[in-house]
């Protein structure tokens, strides 16, 4: 079993076609087959800002008692430190790559297209990944509109999305995506 080896590696995100393949307590996406083409320059890599980052626990949370209900009040009110989602290992290895670059220089884009407003968790979740460490070049806060107009613009090579729906929005706008269970 290669998965052995993802630990000691120092592998920061696993990705498989397999959904019954072992992960080994690392990052962990399900891969749904698709036709891909080769990635622009740069690179784009979009993140859904949701469960995905910030775990499911937070969003149940903020569905049942609101802002004030997922996020205490004080100094850390703005970041969102007490709920980490499976891919905050990604996310802050893919900053640490992006700083090694200029922003113009870059070979990496950065996008957050959450289905969050701006007035709510969306900035919350731009000032997490900052203090992460993971600085956003484009953050969409769709207020829960559809994700896929943007994504047809984007154009990633990618989508990492935690909801089917979501992937499934997608795949229909002909974006390869992967699952965050």
């Amino acid at each position: 079993d290669s998965t052995q080896h993802l630990k000691p590696y120092g592998v920061k995100l696993f990705l498989s076609a397999d959904c019954n393949a072992p992960h080994r307590g690392v990052s962990a996406v399900l891969v749904f087959p698709q036709e891909v083409q080769a990635p622009s320059t740069p690179l784009c890599v979009v993140l859904d800002g949701n469960a995905m980052l910030f775990s499911n626990e937070m969003g149940q949370v903020f569905q049942e008692q609101g802002l004030e209900g997922a996020v205490p009040m004080g100094e850390e009110s703005s970041v969102l430190l007490y709920f980490q989602g499976s891919l905050k290992a990604f996310a802050m290895h893919l900053g640490k790559m992006c700083k090694k670059f200029s922003q113009e220089k870059s070979p990496v884009r950065t996008y957050l297209v959450t289905t969050c407003s701006g007035q709510d968790m969306g900035i919350r979740a731009v000032k997490t990944l900052q203090k992460w460490g993971l600085q956003i070049d484009e953050a969409f806060f769709m207020d829960r509109a559809p994700k896929g107009p943007i994504l047809t613009q984007i154009q990633p090579p990618s989508f990492f999305g935690n909801r089917l729906h979501n992937i499934q929005e997608a795949q229909n706008v002909a974006v390869p995506s992967a699952w965050v269970p």
